[in-house]
């Protein structure tokens, strides 16, 4: 299993989105001041327009901008789905990106892009002038959160603006700080490496304090936050890996631990990171699914429900929960809408697109479609 999944989930789906070829036009030169003006325009059209639905029930998608690809790294978006982060440049080493390593780095670069959900508008995106930045996983519709492998100087985790593109640190000590996440109160939660230490902890940092959670032998990785108080993390210990969901408004998070085994050895920290990025969710999302390497399709875990655990279709590679309890699943070839608990779903799309859900009661998903070196954004109303 250990060999064969090696090359899965980052590379499992990405295999089929990188065999699809397009050219990039040249950027037209845009002053920072004309881009952020650019921005509230866009911001103050659509806000009055976020409560509306659209006029009729075919016109279930459509094209809401396009944006630059690296053919690796998926773009985070806002909540509301109004701004997206790309990372362009050559990707960096496995063992960076899941935290075995922390080789500086100076291949990467993020651009800001606002999106238009409504016209499909382009405007051009702020770029962030500081290289070698990691894209993180989550994001506000203030800001977005990113990391810097800085070598013996630490891994420090940073926050950007989505308006100014401004760049604020959370941690930036000498420790490696990895896999921030947020959610929608102001809460952070990462995993920290001391120096001499060989295992991670998780950091939670909320406006009451900051907590450690730790066992004291397991290996927290790649935390995240369900809803405002509960947090999901993957832990490795003794060669297994499983995800343990915490309820922080207890005194000891730890005591309130539930756990799902995923892997009963050969776990790694690479197959962590690749279970934990290849499913985009928006922060503080009540409802997450994930990659099982075992079943080889999507897994949605809600323990506290009648169906703790349910498999989406085979071959499943993304899922984005809907608001009546469906879910929004592609495999390689097709994207439809599943009930968990039923063995196939209603047919959406014959082409691979990966969905990812938003707030909004306008575009409540969108797909992100592959072609060659860019992904075009399509946006979905489903709430109808």
């Amino acid at each position: 299993m250990r060999s064969t999944f090696r090359t899965t989930v980052a590379l499992c789906f990405f295999f089929i989105l990188l065999n699809c070829g397009s050219s990039q036009k040249t950027k037209p030169h845009v002053s920072l001041a004309q881009k952020q003006e650019a921005i509230r325009t866009l911001n103050q059209t659509i806000k009055p327009l976020t409560n509306a639905k659209t006029t009729t029930s075919t016109d279930i998608d459509w094209p809401a901008g396009v944006l630059p690809w690296d053919r690796f790294t998926l773009p985070v978006f806002s909540p509301d789905g109004l701004h997206a982060v790309v990372q362009l440049g050559n990707p960096p080493a496995a063992d960076i990106l899941c935290g075995d390593s922390n080789t500086p780095i100076d291949s990467t670069n993020l651009e800001l892009h606002a999106i238009d959900p409504v016209k499909g508008r382009r405007i051009a995106p702020l770029h962030i002038a500081r290289k070698g930045l990691l894209l993180g996983r989550f994001a506000s519709n203030h800001s977005l959160l990113v990391t810097a492998p800085l070598g013996e100087q630490g891994r420090w985790i940073g926050e950007i603006d989505w308006a100014t593109g401004s760049l604020t640190w959370i941690a930036s000590d000498d420790s490696m700080n990895c896999f921030p996440a947020m959610n929608n109160s102001g809460d952070y939660a990462w995993s920290r490496k001391v120096d001499g230490h060989d295992r991670y902890h998780v950091v939670y940092k909320s406006l009451r304090g900051t907590r450690i959670i730790d066992d004291g032998k397991s290996d927290w990785l790649l935390p995240f936050f369900v809803g405002t108080d509960r947090l999901r993390v993957f832990r490795i210990y003794e060669n297994q890996l499983a995800i343990v969901e915490l309820d922080l408004r207890a005194r000891d998070p730890l005591l309130t631990a539930i756990s799902l085994l995923i892997v009963e050895s050969g776990a790694t920290r690479q197959l962590a990171w690749q279970i934990a990025t290849t499913n985009p969710s928006f922060s503080g999302n009540e409802q997450h699914a994930f990659y099982h390497p075992i079943l080889k399709r999507m897994v949605v875990w809600q323990p506290d429900g009648a169906i703790p655990t349910a498999s989406l279709v085979p071959n499943s590679v993304a899922a984005a929960p809907v608001p009546d309890g469906t879910w929004l699943v592609a495999t390689g070839n097709r994207v439809l809408r599943q009930s968990t608990g039923d063995e196939d779903g209603i047919h959406i799309r014959n082409r691979m697109a990966i969905p990812i859900a938003t707030t909004s009661k306008q575009w409540t998903h969108m797909l992100l479609v592959p072609s060659g070196n860019r992904l075009e954004i399509r946006a979905m109303n489903l709430s109808k």
